[in-house]
């Protein structure tokens, strides 16, 4: 038999994991039921992976946003504190800046455009073109990037007309 296709990554659902889960049988009954619902082929050498936020949710291991505005306000003093370019469509980021946002007086949030590191586009190239704006060169003020995209709703997915201006 001719190996045509590469890897294949999937995603399976599980129920939302909580401290004290026995994340091996939760991992193991999705995988099943996943496998049986979809007419999955299991073969030697496949391999299953757990994020490390699922094995951390499992055993405690987690920050509140509490937590965080308080170790942040012990190493930084509290006054103005500066993030690099975040991922912005990782879910957690909100929650990590919220506890960020808490622990300070003053957050600087340093942003990539037209797309984040992992080239999530943050506004359309077409809108860049049409801004005449340079992303090579152009380092723009938050007044600035208003002037020229509006305000920008971003959606996950890396799609490229995803992130929207609004009025």
């Amino acid at each position: 038999m001719s190996r045509l296709i590469g890897t294949v990554s999937r995603g399976i659902r599980t129920p939302i994991v909580r401290q004290g889960d026995d994340i091996v049988e939760v991992v193991v009954s999705s995988v099943l039921a996943a496998v049986k619902e979809h007419g999955i082929e299991v073969n030697d050498k496949d391999i299953v992976a757990v994020t490390e936020s699922v094995v951390a949710r499992a055993q405690g291991n987690y920050a509140t946003v509490e937590n965080i505005s308080k170790d942040v306000r012990a190493k930084t003093g509290g006054k103005t504190v500066g993030v690099t370019f975040p991922i912005l469509s990782r879910n957690r980021f909100a929650n990590c800046l919220m506890g960020i946002a808490g622990g300070c007086e003053k957050v600087v949030l340093m942003l990539s455009y037209p797309s984040d590191e992992v080239g999530n586009h943050l506004v359309s190239i077409d809108a860049v073109d049409e801004a005449g704006i340079d992303p090579y060169r152009d380092v723009l003020s938050l007044e600035q990037f208003r002037a020229a995209f509006g305000k920008v709703v971003h959606h996950n997915g890396g799609n490229p007309d995803a992130a929207t201006p609004r009025e």
